[in-house]
């Protein structure tokens, strides 16, 4: 079992978001002793305040990711939590797909809202909580020890849609093009974040029964966190051929 100190998630009140509350919490894989779950109305997460009853490990704070002169209060509240020992593990998980499949119906709102939540947003948020996330990998660094989940580490969840490789369909246009940009900006954060200790990855989740993903995914929520969280466990070092389906295998930029 890996012994994880604190993780944050954001978009957690439902999906694969809530998911990830919920099995740091029985997965037997892992053990995390401080589950931080962020959404845009705490008071409105039902399900979230459900599963807060069951364990004093998670702690629910209000983050609108669109709002970034609320991080520095966030990251704040969050260090009051962590202590000294820092955030082990942030997953930018909160996202946004716009219903727009062809280019009649790109507009300019629609573009750059969709890639202000899913690439915009785990940027900034990601610089604002590098002192914490840099302080968890000098806590838990040992000699000759590498990246790790256990050490500190941002995942992005973003999608095979975001695969210019893989693009053979002029669809969902805004939520392309943003995770696309998130695939990038991840390669960039690996690449700078490194020295500090900290390993950066984005994962393709699968095509999930959530909200977002509609009733007709092929996977439900549950199978795509298990495999994604058994896919963070085996990863010392950014992969810079591409990025991780929920699986574990490679998917090309």
């Amino acid at each position: 079992m890996a012994n994880i100190y604190s993780a944050l998630i954001t978009g957690a009140s439902q999906g694969i978001g809530l998911e990830f509350v919920t099995q740091f919490l029985s997965n037997p894989s892992v053990n995390v002793q401080i589950i931080i779950a962020t959404c845009r109305n705490p008071e409105n997460a039902t399900a979230l305040q459900e599963v807060k009853k069951t364990s004093p490990k998670v702690h629910i704070l209000k983050l609108d990711v669109t709002q970034f002169d609320t991080y520095e209060k966030v990251v704040g509240e969050v260090e009051n939590i962590v202590g000294e020992k820092g955030l082990t593990l942030l997953i930018n998980n909160a996202g946004y797909m716009p219903g727009i499949e062809a280019l009649d119906g790109v507009t300019p709102d629609a573009l750059i809202t969709t890639i202000t939540i899913n690439s915009v947003a785990p940027v900034i948020l990601t610089k604002a909580f590098r002192p914490l996330l840099k302080r968890s990998a000098q806590v838990n660094a040992t000699k000759g020890d590498g990246l790790s989940m256990q050490r500190a580490a941002v995942f992005n969840i973003s999608s095979f849609l975001g695969s210019i490789a893989l693009n053979d369909k002029a669809m969902r246009w805004c939520y392309r093009e943003s995770k696309a940009a998130l695939n990038m900006s991840t390669q960039s954060l690996a690449i700078e974040l490194e020295k500090d200790g900290i390993l950066v990855e984005s994962f393709h989740p699968g095509h999930v029964r959530t909200k977002m993903g509609g009733a007709h995914g092929a996977i439900d929520a549950t199978t795509s966190v298990n495999g994604l969280i058994a896919t963070f466990l085996k990863l010392k070092e950014k992969n810079k051929k591409g990025f991780y389906t929920w699986e574990g295998n490679v998917m090309p930029f």
